[in-house]
């Protein structure tokens, strides 16, 4: 697998940069923000929209904010 971390990236312009290896090249907007393949706080796989959108919001999957709801929400003001 390509660690894309570990190559020089070459700026485009202000918002594009791009990585050529061997036969790949690759380009990708500069500081964009991105969401990973497996939840930080379990390590499980995001198998669905739900965890997306659990991720956009606390930084997890939709079981660890399940699991951990009363304390996202308990300061939080009605």
């Amino acid at each position: 697998m390509l660690d894309l971390s570990k190559h020089k990236w070459r700026q485009i312009d202000k918002s594009i940069e791009e990585l050529e290896t061997d036969e790949i090249r690759i380009v990708r907007p500069i500081d964009d923000e991105y969401i990973p393949i497996d939840c930080p706080v379990c390590q499980h796989l995001f198998a669905e929209i739900a965890d997306i959108e659990a991720y956009k919001r606390h930084k997890m999957c939709k079981t660890c904010e399940l699991d951990n709801w009363h304390k996202l929400y308990s300061n939080k003001e009605k």
